[in-house]
This record gives C-alpha cells, structure tokens and sequence, in this order.
C-alpha cells in the first residue's frame, strides 16, 4: 500500500482517520441531543393516559354526595304521595256513583215518559160555573161559612174556616158563580153595610159571626129588591 504524501508515517495517517471519526460522532451526537427522545415503551405497551381511557377508570374531582333531604320533607312527600292516591280514589268512586245516578235517572225519566205515552190521560174538563144571581151567591157564601166556619185575617186558616172573601173564593173554584157575579154581589154587601173594603169589615176586632151571616142575607134581599 502506498501511503500519500501528505502523511508522513502510517500513525499520522492513523490519527486523521481518528480525529475524522471523532468529529462525525461529535455531530451526531449533537444532532441526537438536539432532537427529545421518544419515552421508552418496553414490549410496544401503550402509554399511561392510554391505559387509562381503555380500563374505564373515571379521573377527576370526585362527584358530591347525593343530597338526603329532611325528615319534615321526606314527610311531606309520603303525605303528598299519599294524598294523591286517596284523591284518585275519590274520583274514581264519585265518576262511577255519578254514572250510576246518572244512569237511574235517565232510566227514571224514559220510564215516566213511556208511561204517559202508554196511558194518556183525558183531559178532565174544569166545572162550568153555575149560572148564579147576586142573592144567591151572597147566601151561598152564608152558607159555606156556615159549613167551614168563619176566621179573620187570613182567607182560610189551618182548621179550613174563612173569611168573606175567601168564601167566595171556594165558591168560584167550585163553579158556584163567577168572577163577575162576586163583584155585583158585593156591591150590594157595601151597600149595606157601609164598608169601603169587605176584608177590613170581616177583620174588625168586634166584628162576630153572626154579623157576618145577617150582612150577607141583608145584601141578599137588597140584590133581589133591585132585581139582582
């Protein structure tokens, strides 16, 4: 081998080549340091974080307790709870009893209608009234009070006794002269008497029956005197 000229011996020659060597592994050296090396994974296991998310395990500040409320609201609600249970209950009985009632009303009703369509009834015809005179309504009014008795201040009392006028009202219900022949009739009654309202007359505190029955037959006489 011939060594150049430029190295005089073969150690010179030796130590450029060492002092080349040395430089290239200074660069690289420096070009490793200057790059972060990757963290070392022994058999390629994934990192911490990574394990982490794969087992499940939850990090962080840890959840507050679940809050228990009190003994007076845990009270409240069971009656609240309670409370509408009963309430629904309620309901449910009043909507059924009031379908019920419904029910037996509405059956209660088409009954009744039935029955009248089954079995009309004929009008009963009211009484014609009688044909009258004045005398004679006033001594049927006589009469009737004889029969019921005679009361003040009232048309008819609870024993059914009357007054003049109520008399005469029964008598006209009855079909015993109208409207009409009670007011000739007491024409000739005030007459006779002087009274300016009958009622007041009957309701006297003096006045006595028998003073009733002699005023009527007096205005009696006095219609058939002036020919009724």
């Amino acid at each position: 081998m011939t060594i150049p000229s430029t190295f005089r011996s073969e150690t010179a020659l030796a130590a450029a080549v060492d002092a080349a060597f040395a430089e290239a592994l200074a660069q690289e050296l420096e070009a490793a340091l200057a790059e972060e090396p990757a963290p070392l994974r022994p058999f390629d296991l994934p990192d911490t974080d990574t394990l982490i998310v794969q087992s499940g395990i939850v990090t962080g500040p840890c959840p507050p307790d679940p809050h228990l409320p009190s003994p007076t609201a845990q009270i409240a609600k069971h009656t609240a709870q309670t409370g509408g249970r009963l309430a629904l209950r309620a309901a449910w009985w009043l909507l059924r009893h009031t379908t019920l009632l419904t029910t037996a009303v509405v059956v209660g009703i088409l009954r009744l209608g039935w029955h009248i369509i089954a079995n009309p009834k004929t009008p009963q015809a009211l009484p014609q009234p009688a044909p009258v005179t004045p005398s004679e309504f006033l001594e049927a009014t006589s009469r009737h009070i004889t029969e019921h008795g005679w009361t003040q201040h009232v048309l008819e009392d609870d024993r059914g006794a009357m007054c003049i006028r109520g008399a005469e009202r029964a008598l006209i219900r009855s079909g015993t002269g109208t409207r009409r022949t009670a007011r000739q009739a007491n024409t000739h009654f005030r007459h006779v008497t002087g009274a300016v309202a009958i009622p007041a007359w009957n309701d006297w505190l003096a006045r006595r029956e028998d003073q009733i029955h002699a005023a009527l037959l007096a205005a009696a006489a006095r219609a058939r005197t002036a020919g009724e």
